[in-house]
Formats: structure tokens, C-alpha cells, sequence
């Protein structure tokens, strides 16, 4: 995957107290997670973008998403369209910079974590400011934690579900917070970086739900502010001047170079290239792979944004059906998709061919692509071996019952229907009726709770350990808790020592791809920007524009 490299970077700067994790820490004792959905959750600087030449101070970016946003309420953001538009509100306890692979103070200039990962001390920088005037102080830290971890009963708020081990925050000063947490948790500081944990004023945390969901009511400490909005049509961002506590490893440590970030809707995907050749728009989110080279050709930018807070794109697993109960039919489904076609026929330079439930770049990855190598005898076999017979139509049954699976995904993603009709075609090769429900928005509306529906196409957002995405009964990859599988998870998640919790992720991902074979991987989640040729901008380790640091070439 082409990831582009910022040039001409200045030195990195360390203006206030830090305390580094390096990758190996993270995954164990002091953090490691990786959090979970269809959105951008992630906070971490990746670069992935953009040219020569020195910031230029002034001017107005326009940025097109996918879709109008109807909610921002915090918790809920795990969508793109809403975190790509908090990134730049909210800012969060901790930094993950994917380029050093270590996770690193923002709002909490320190932490610390005890030998056992079950409590947890943030220092909190001082001078840091709501957009609303209010200190976000350790009590304002405080109120976000319990927010977090137990929900907000009065305004119908669940809590978090990578806060699912805490317990308690206790305000030891002005300026620190400690945390108790129920069970330990190798993944709760890594979890404190995703846009879900930003951090928003007390004031806001006060607002019945309707008002924790409107962003003119939202207010956080982060380098935008709300200015205007026209529904359905623009959302207006203003810079605050007086920001000044970025995250350690930020190029830019002051205000924004942009005065303001102007954010449109272009919902049909065949109009993206178009806007930004034309100038009309300076990045747009949702580039399809058709218009790649016609947008680099015109002299403009085509800027892939890796996933690494995200699992690769899945075909998660649903047995509700039954058809698909034995693991041996799933293991045949598994190896009966030719990725390397996938690549050729429908993807681009910009995607990676998955190797593991987690993406390449992930911390943790392990590499399982030789066991996905595309083998359809091999999965014939196991048809066989389970019982599934070809009728004469070619299609497989057993007991009377067709093997005729359905998948259903959301349109988020400009490849995902593409893709399940290539795969459609290589099942039916081995006996297997796909019925391609991809991109089909309405039928996902009830599918998606539906565990007769067999297979759910998405990528979520997991922050070290997998359990949040594929433990609750409620889960709605699987739509089923296994046994098994949660054992896994909680002694991953209880792994004080380094080494032991990264073995503990690699079982992780051998569990659900090849020995259960309930996360069916295609590719490496990434995002395909476009961006015009005067466009400078970089991106989270979610995906998201860093919108803080972003400039343009003509003011």
C-alpha cells in the first residue's frame, strides 16, 4: 500500500513532560487497544499525505464527507463522517503516533500505570481550555471517565464499551486523577486515545441527550470550534486562536494554520473525483479506485489512509442460520476466496490484501496469509467432509437445505459491493450461493441485528485486544458469544506481562480467522482520499484528516 510521506517535516518538539510507552508496553502491561466499529475511532497522527514547503497560515479548506451527520453525541462516534469531524473538536487524554509506535501524552502531560494494569494516574496539563471558557481540569477529566466507563443514566448514554473495566476516577489534585478499574485491562490507556474517549466540557456532559448530540452545543478543548451549520448542506469550523497544547509528536504545536474548515456532502461517489479536479473541494473522502489515476493524472493527489486503529475489512460470521455452524464450512468459505483477484479486479494500489483479522501495520499483527491462500480444491473437501453435497444446479445441500448464504454491509465503503460480487462468483465455484446484499442500506437497517443474516462486511474500530468487537452476545459481527473465544479475550485482557499479552493477541487472530474461522479478512482497511493539488494535510491512525495541521499551498 502506497502510504505518503510528509517531506520537509521540522524536527519533532517535546514542550512538556512526556512519557513515552514503546510498542512492546503497549501491548502489554501498560496499553494496548485497538477499539471497534464501522467508523473512525482512531487518534493518532498518521501521515499519509502531502509535499514540499512551508506551512502558509490563513484560508478556508472545504472537505467533503460521505454522508450528512444527524448525531454527534461523543460515545457514538464511530463512523466516519462524525469522527472526522471531532477529531478536530475533541481532544483526548493520550496520542497514539503510529510513526514511532508509541502512545504519548496530550491532555495528560504523564500517566502511569501499576504492575498489574488496574490503576492507572494521569497528570493533567495545566492551562488546557474549553471552547466554552471552562478549565479542563482533573474534576472535568473525572466527569468524562465516569462518563465513559458507567454511562450517563439521565440522558440515555451507554457507557463505552472499551471502558468496560472501569470502576472509578478520584480527583487526587487539581491536576491528577487516578483511576481504579474492576478487572485489569492491558488495553485502557491505548483506549483514552480514541475520538469515542474525547474529551467534552462539563457543561456539555449536562445536556440531555438530544443536546450532547448537537454539535452547536458540543464543547471540547480541541483546535476547531462550531461556527455555523446549514443542515444537511455544510458544517462551519472556526480555529481557536488561543490553542496551544497539542500532542507531543504534532508538527504544529500552536494554533491552526487554517482559519476555518468549511465540511460539504457529496454522497454520490461519481462526483469526487470531478470536485476535486475542479477545484470545488480540497480533500474528499471515498475516491473509488476507477478514478484514482484520472485524479492523479490531472496533477492532484490521491492519498490512502491506513486503518491501523481498524480491523481489516471482514465477513464476520453469523451461525444463526445454522448453515454455517460447522467451522469446516466456514473454514472452506474462508480459503474459497481468491484475494490476490480481488486485488486485480476491483481494489487498487492503495489496498492491501488482509493477512489477519487486524491490519498489517497494526500492533500486534500477525502475519496468517499463507494459511488464506486461495486454495478451492481444499475447500471442496471440507464441503465434503461436512456433508454438503453438489446438486445438480452445482449449488451444495444437505438435509434438503441449499447452502445459499446472504451478506449484508452498509455503503460506507465505495468497493465493498464490487467486491461480495466477485466473491459470489469464486463460492459459486465450490458450491456456495452468495446472495449480495452489500451497500444495500435499507436492508441493513434490520439485517443487521438478524443472526439468520450469515455474514455482516465491515471493519471496526479495537484498541489491542479484540474482545470488545467479538466478545458481548450482543456483538453484531457474530451476533453470538463463544465460549471459548471470551476466555481468550479476558486473560489477553488481564495480561500484565508485555510479552505474554502480545502472544495472547496472536492467539487472538488465529482463533477467529483460521481455527474458527468466524472473521472471513478480504483487505486492509483504508480510506482513499482525494486531495487537491494545493492541499497538505495528514491522518490519524483512524483515518481521519488531521484538520490542525493542515494547510494550503494558496492560503
Amino acid at each position: 500500500m502506497a502510504i505518503h510521506e510528509s517531506e520537509g517535516r521540522s524536527p519533532r518538539r517535546a514542550p512538556y513532560s512526556v512519557r513515552r510507552l514503546q510498542t512492546a508496553a503497549l501491548l502489554g502491561a501498560a496499553a494496548l487497544l485497538l477499539t471497534a466499529c464501522g467508523g473512525n475511532a482512531g487518534g493518532a497522527a498518521q501521515s499519509a499525505a502531502t509535499g514540499n514547503g512551508e506551512p502558509v497560515k490563513g484560508g478556508t479548506l472545504v472537505y467533503a464527507e460521505v454522508t450528512p451527520i444527524t448525531t454527534f453525541q461523543t460515545q457514538a462516534a464511530r463512523f466516519y463522517e462524525k469522527a472526522n469531524v471531532l477529531n478536530s473538536v475533541l481532544d483526548r487524554l493520550t496520542y497514539f503516533d503510529p510513526e514511532s509506535g508509541t502512545l504519548v501524552p496530550w491532555i495528560a502531560s504523564s500517566f502511569k500505570a501499576n504492575g498489574d494494569n488496574t490503576e492507572f494516574t494521569f497528570d493533567i496539563r495545566p492551562g488546557v481550555t474549553f471552547s466554552d471558557g471552562t478549565a479542563l481540569d482533573a474534576a472535568a477529566v473525572k466527569a468524562n471517565l465516569d462518563a465513559l466507563g458507567k454511562g450517563i443514566e439521565k440522558a440515555q448514554i451507554q457507557p463505552n464499551v472499551d471502558f468496560s473495566s472501569y470502576n472509578s476516577a478520584e480527583v487526587v489534585d487539581q491536576d491528577t486523577v487516578k483511576v481504579q478499574l474492576k478487572s485489569a485491562d492491558a488495553n485502557f490507556l491505548r483506549a483514552t486515545s480514541s475520538v469515542t474517549a474525547g474529551l467534552v466540557s462539563p457543561k456539555t456532559l449536562q445536556l440531555d441527550n438530544a443536546g450532547q448530540s448537537d454539535i452547536r452545543q458540543i464543547s471540547g478543548s480541541g483546535p476547531f470550534s462550531y461556527e455555523s451549520e446549514k443542515p444537511d448542506e455544510e458544517l462551519v469550523l472556526v480555529k481557536r486562536a488561543d490553542y496551544a497544547w497539542a500532542p507531543e509528536t504534532a508538527e504544529n504545536q500552536g494554533a491552526a494554520y487554517l482559519d476555518k474548515v468549511v465540511v460539504k456532502y457529496l454522497p454520490e461517489v461519481a462526483h469526487r473525483a470531478g470536485a476535486v479536479q475542479s477545484g470545488q473541494v480540497d480533500l474528499v473522502r471515498g475516491l473509488q479506485p476507477a478514478d484514482e489515476t484520472a485524479v492523479t493524472n490531472s496533477g492532484n493527489q490521491v492519498l490512502p489512509a491506513p486503518g491501523v486503529d481498524l480491523t481489516a475489512n471482514t465477513a464476520a460470521v453469523r451461525i444463526g442460520s445454522g448453515k454455517l455452524a460447522d467451522q469446516k464450512v466456514r473454514q472452506a468459505l474462508q480459503v474459497g476466496i481468491d484475494r490476490q483477484a480481488l486485488k486485480d479486479t476491483v481494489l487498487s494500489d492503495s489496498y492491501q490484501i488482509a493477512g489477519s483479522i487486524l491490519n498489517h501495520q497494526a500492533p500486534g499483527f500477525v502475519d496468517l496469509s499463507a494459511d488464506l491462500a486461495y486454495n478451492p480444491e481444499q475447500a471442496k473437501k471440507l464441503l465434503d467432509e461436512a456433508g454438503w453435497v453438489p446438486g445438480a444446479d452445482g449449488i451444495r445441500a444437505k438435509d434438503g437445505q441449499k447452502l445459499e448464504v446472504t451478506v449484508t454491509t452498509s455503503n460506507n465503503s465505495v468497493v465493498i459491493k464490487p467486491a461480495f460480487e466477485l466473491i459470489e462468483q469464486q463460492w459459486r465455484a465450490i458450491g456456495v450461493k452468495l446472495v449480495n446484499r452489500a451497500a444495500d442500506n435499507t436492508f441493513l437497517a434490520t439485517a443487521l441485528q438478524d443472526p439468520t443474516v450469515e455474514f455482516f462486511g465491515t471493519r471496526q474500530f479495537v484498541y489491542g485486544g479484540l474482545g470488545p468487537v467479538f466478545g458481548p452476545e450482543t456483538n453484531t459481527q457474530t451476533l453470538n458469544a463463544d465460549k471459548e473465544l471470551n476466555e481468550l479475550f479476558a486473560a489477553e485482557r488481564a495480561a500484565a506481562d508485555a510479552d505474554k499479552h502480545q502472544e495472547l493477541v496472536a492467539e487472538e487472530q488465529r482463533a477467529l480467522v483460521t481455527d474458527k474461522a468466524l472473521a472471513l479478512v478480504l483487505w486492509d482497511e483504508v480510506q482513499v482520499y482525494g486531495a487537491h493539488q494545493g492541499t497538505h494535510v495528514e491522518f490519524t491512525s483512524g483515518t481521519a484528516p488531521i484538520f490542525h495541521g493542515a494547510w494550503k499551498a494558496n492560503g
